[in-house]
């Protein structure tokens, strides 16, 4: 139905373009036609302003006027029928045969005009005729009476071709008009064939077929683009419910793990303890279950709450080196019982101040260390290092652990995503650490990067802006 309107409206625009376009030019050319017929006529009648001393040699110095002489001065310009020679009071005193009928009588205003400002060229209105365009001139004064000589050409031959041009435009308008119409129908029919070809793929898309692609024609015009477009969009689609399905399998997992434990101890005690001490090792062990859930359920708020833009940053300058100063003594007493040894490097001259989170923040790199601790063998060691480069802070968390190997880099930041599955419950990690890490530094305006080499160790570097977030600053811009 969409396609179809559109289809309608392209071809009425069409139609309408058209009409005005052959309003316009139709007025233009009858303007120009009847102007340029209208000059020809005039220049007919205005050479015989120049040869007027021609008329009067012919004349001759007799006292009567020369009908004949005024005859053939006439025919040599082609009057026929139309032309006299009146006298001062607009008595004839010769003229053409039928010029009686054909001509209408010169008006008193006409003969004041000529007397006073010489020949006189005028259009005269001829009820029952068409009308006349007429010119007169002045001739010499005979026995103390002056002459005029009245010539006149009917404008029907101006009249008749605007008549016919008016005929023609009337009668072919309306045709062309439908031809267009027609044509325009067609031609919008065959442009957004492509259209309604993406409208019934995009229909037949569904959640479980998105990897489902549209056709994409060769030419590189404005369709193609927009199949492109929606490729695109099935492509991010595609890879956004891959993600969900990966997500809710995974949290399922991590979730039922501590519940069926939970379930299996509940049991065993309800089963064969009878002591205190076995009910209180077995409270315990669940309690430990009930943690991890409680982390994890965290954890993930705290993910879905920063992807949805709900989780308000608290952003306000604090000092970057003060921060990294208390976490680097939380680190070491997070790797006393692994006899872990934690540096800080500070590759700065001055106190560095950011516009941040920076409860958020502390989160971000207790994670980072807390991960490098957990991969690092005993007697290790993490170096944690701050730098700025390009206006922007550089925190690096780096640990002679165990690495990474490069094919499990690119998916390291993904939820529940383990490089050494068997080890992480073991080291009570919920595989959620890392992506949260790289949530809160992206709501902060910055990113993280990661480099690392089996058996010799990882290094996390963290940018951030110092300004703070972008989204914050326009925020605050447009308030001040």
């Amino acid at each position: 139905m969409f396609s179809a309107s559109l289809r309608a409206k392209l071809s009425i625009w069409n139609a309408l373009i058209l009409l005005l376009v052959l309003g316009v030019s139709s007025g233009i050319w009858y303007a120009y036609l009847s102007h340029s017929l209208l000059k020809q006529l005039d220049q007919r009648l205005l050479s015989m302003v120049g040869e007027q001393s021609l008329l009067r040699e012919q004349l001759g110095g007799g006292e009567s006027i020369d009908c004949a002489a005024v005859d053939e001065f006439a025919r040599r310009f082609r009057l026929g029928e139309l032309y006299r020679v009146v006298d001062e009071d607009g008595r004839r005193v010769c003229e053409a045969k039928g010029a009686k009928k054909l001509m209408p009588p010169l008006q008193d205003w006409m003969l004041e005009a000529v007397r006073s400002e010489g020949p006189l060229l005028t259009t005269v209105p001829f009820p029952g005729r068409h009308s006349q365009r007429q010119l007169i001139l002045p001739l010499e004064q005979r026995e103390g009476q002056r002459f005029f000589f009245q010539a006149a050409i009917g404008l029907g031959r101006v009249e008749q071709p605007l008549r016919d041009l008016r005929s023609l435009l009337l009668l072919y308008s309306p045709l062309a008009l439908i031809v267009v119409a027609v044509c325009g129908w067609f031609l919008a029919g065959r442009a957004l064939a492509p259209v309604n070809n993406i409208t019934r793929a995009m229909r037949k898309v569904n959640a479980d077929n998105l990897n489902r692609r549209l056709p994409v024609g060769k030419a590189r015009d404005e369709i193609s683009r927009l199949a492109e477009t929606f490729n695109a969009m099935l492509a991010n689609l595609e890879e956004s419910f891959r993600k969900i399905r990966q997500f809710s399998g995974d949290a399922s997992h991590e979730l039922r793990t501590p519940l069926t434990i939970l379930k299996g101890e509940t049991e065993v005690a309800l089963r064969w303890a009878k002591h205190p001490d076995e009910f209180r090792k077995m409270l315990e062990s669940s309690m430990e279950e009930i943690d991890r859930m409680g982390r994890i359920i965290e954890d993930l708020l705290t993910l879905a709450k920063s992807e949805a833009g709900t989780r308000s940053l608290v952003i306000k300058p604090f000092s970057l080196s003060d921060l990294l100063q208390g976490v680097y003594l939380q680190a070491n007493t997070l790797g006393e019982a692994k006899k872990i040894k934690t540096y800080l490097n500070l590759e700065v001259t001055e106190e560095i101040r950011l516009m941040g989170d920076e409860l958020r923040l502390r989160q971000v790199f207790l994670n980072l260390i807390a991960n490098a601790v957990n991969y690092t063998p005993e007697g290790g060691q993490v170096e944690i290092t701050l730098a700025v480069v390009d206006g922007e802070a550089k925190v690096t968390v780096s640990d002679s652990g165990i690495g990474i190997p490069a094919e499990h880099l690119p998916h390291i930041f993904d939820r529940f995503y383990r490089v050494d599955k068997a080890r992480n419950r073991e080291d009570g990690g919920t595989g959620l650490g890392l992506a949260i890490v790289k949530s809160l530094a992206e709501a902060h305006g910055g990113r993280v990067e990661v480099a690392s080499t089996p058996g010799e160790g990882t290094s996390f570097t963290v940018f951030l802006p110092a300004q703070g977030p972008e989204e914050w600053l326009a925020n605050n811009n447009s308030l001040a």
